[in-house]
């Protein structure tokens, strides 16, 4: 068998050279391509229960190789992704990876690295303030679940909705400055009208903090500054301001303000207060 597979080696050593040069003749002269792609960018590494904020949605990848493998259908499994795993909670940089096919080669990624944002998904309880211009609506829920990036969350104060005539009213989360936190969830995202009636009067005055008892020092207290009145204009002429209270404790907490109002008046919304209060 050995001799059978050593006879003429010179011979078929030379074949196998031949072959070789032609192959790589024909791989040199193969025409070479580039073609840009857009590609969504990945990310991996992300758990259950977090977010990523600020990257971009897509980078752009310029890949060169040969015409058979760079044109039509054959480059469908070009990938662009980052891997987060084990990053922790906060600002981070990294990147970009891309996942090509034999042959193919990255000429450039843009942006080739990327920063972003990992963040906890939170929620939070915020009082529901629907507008109804001319009336007095009763609606409920009176509160709903904020659900976002821990920042994110952090900046809403309430969700707010515009009565146009319908059973149901769409909230909102805002930020104190009434701007929409669009990529806040909200659970739940409407509000049933239970009852209108048509506004007697409207006011608005400052929103005042009660004292707390004797026994509590309030550290910090984020309360609105002012509060929307309805009633009897009788009775509204005599407010200049709004007396609050909320539930006083020790930790840090968000509660509802119980509010001093003359007989007759109420609010057009349930106002809620932060607070962070500790013993003397």
């Amino acid at each position: 068998m050995i001799r059978r597979l050593l006879g003429n080696l010179p011979e078929k050593l030379l074949a196998l050279l031949a072959a070789g040069l032609v192959w790589y003749q024909l791989q040199a002269s193969e025409p070479i391509a580039e073609r840009t792609l857009t590609r969504p960018l990945q990310v991996l590494g992300v758990q259950q229960g977090q977010s990523v904020s600020g990257l971009p949605q897509t980078v752009e990848l310029r890949l060169r190789g040969p015409a058979r493998l760079i044109e039509g259908n054959n480059l469908s499994t070009v990938n662009a992704y980052i891997d987060l795993s084990g990053v922790g909670e906060g600002a981070f940089v990294r990147n970009v990876q891309v996942g090509l096919p034999a042959g193919v080669r990255l000429v450039a990624v843009e942006p080739g690295r990327v920063e972003g944002r990992l963040e906890a998904v939170v929620s939070q309880r915020l009082a529901v303030e629907i507008h109804s211009p001319g009336r007095w609506v009763r609606f409920e829920p009176t509160y709903v679940q904020a659900i976002g990036p821990r920042g994110l969350v952090n900046q809403a104060v309430r969700a707010v909705g515009v009565d146009m005539g319908g059973d149901q009213v769409r909230l909102f989360p805002v930020d104190a400055t009434g701007e929409p936190l669009e990529s806040l969830a909200l659970n739940p995202g409407q509000a049933r009208v239970i009852q209108r009636e048509t506004i007697q009067a409207q006011k608005t005055v400052p929103l005042v903090l009660a004292e707390p008892p004797a026994s509590l020092r309030v550290l910090e207290a984020r309360i609105p500054g002012s509060v929307t009145l309805v009633g009897p204009v009788a009775a509204l002429e005599g407010v200049t301001q709004v007396r609050a209270s909320p539930e006083w404790r020790t930790g840090s907490y968000t509660s509802p303000l119980q509010l001093q109002l003359p007989e007759g008046v109420r609010v057009t919304a349930p106002v809620q207060g932060n607070f962070r209060v500790a013993a003397k």
